[in-house]
């Protein structure tokens, strides 16, 4: 979990392809996840409520006609969301989308399934590239590295070079070592946390999640950490469904700019309803938005 040197970082921008390019718009054809009641309870947060499902607070707020989202009735129904578009970049391995917090595992082509992940926060952001698993522990001990032991120091904490697994390990109960410095998959004892920009680059799971990885994923497994907040899904069916994420580590403002030139690059000009894309880039819902032009009764104009 130490900041990757400058050479480093840049070979990884460079293999991953990031996706800041303007004019490139990523475009696949699978969305996953579901719509779901949900009944608030006591100690109930928006904010806590809508992480378990991945969504923003303004979100849901919008979503359920809430004007104030520190008030929630206890018993009130909320319709949510964790809905996402599946970036299928590999036909083995792992992918893990940054800005929907987000891990999916393929396997023959197939989706295996996909976890809601915590990753690095805007000052410590999560390196994008293609990266193995190489190695794996189970009950980790972590040590602290040095850069997070200065800021331990900075905030006035307790500095602590080591951490033995038990209750207040972070790292949970698994580790799996990616090929990328001292970043890593890992569970978590703060499980409240996953689906949040809440770490210090690593990707951290919920501890069900986390196993399951740790004894069915193999070492010299492809890691695929992409950072794409506006993608879109073409689908079978032929609607048209735009993603838009905020894009906490501002690198795509060029595509969100440029969208129209962009769908037009992807051959998708005719079939998108551009004044709608641009209401769901505006608001940066973070779920699949039906973008699709509807053709007048009498044909193409």
């Amino acid at each position: 979990m130490l900041r990757l040197p400058a050479w480093f970082v840049a070979l990884a921008l460079l293999a991953a392809a990031w996706p800041a390019t303007a004019a490139t718009l990523p475009v696949y054809h699978q969305v996953v996840g579901q719509e779901a009641h949900y009944r608030v309870e006591a100690g109930d947060t928006l904010s806590r409520i809508g992480a378990r499902f991945g969504m923003s607070v303004s979100l849901a707020a919008t979503i359920n006609g809430i004007t104030d989202p520190r008030r929630l009735r206890i018993g009130r129904d909320l319709l949510l969301s964790n809905q996402r578009v599946v970036p299928a970049k590999l036909a083995d391995g792992i992918v893990i989308d940054v800005v929907d917090r987000t891990l999916y595992w393929f396997k023959e082509r197939q989706l295996m399934a996909h976890f809601p992940v915590a990753v690095g926060r805007a000052d410590w952001e999560t390196p994008p590239g293609r990266f193995r698993i190489i190695s794996r522990r189970h009950k980790p001990t972590w040590h602290v590295p040095p850069a997070i032991q200065a800021e331990m120091r900075e905030r006035g904490e307790r500095v602590r070079t080591r951490i033995l697994p038990g209750p207040d390990n972070p790292l949970g109960e698994y580790w799996l070592q990616l090929s990328a410095g001292d970043y890593g998959i890992h569970g978590t004892n703060a499980p409240w946390s996953v689906g949040k920009y809440a770490t210090h680059g690593c990707i951290r799971l919920r501890p069900a999640d986390v196993e399951r990885l740790f004894h069915e994923v193999p070492d010299g497994t492809l890691v695929w950490v992409i950072y794409e907040p506006v993608k879109v899904a073409q689908l079978d069916d032929g609607r048209v469904l735009l993603q838009v994420n905020e894009d906490i580590y501002n690198r795509a403002q060029a595509l969100r700019d440029d969208f129209a030139a962009a769908a037009g690059h992807a051959g998708l000009a005719d079939h998108i309803d551009l004044d709608r894309a641009a209401t769901v880039i505006e608001n940066a819902w973070g779920i699949p938005v039906d973008v699709t032009r509807q053709v007048p009764a009498g044909g193409p104009s």
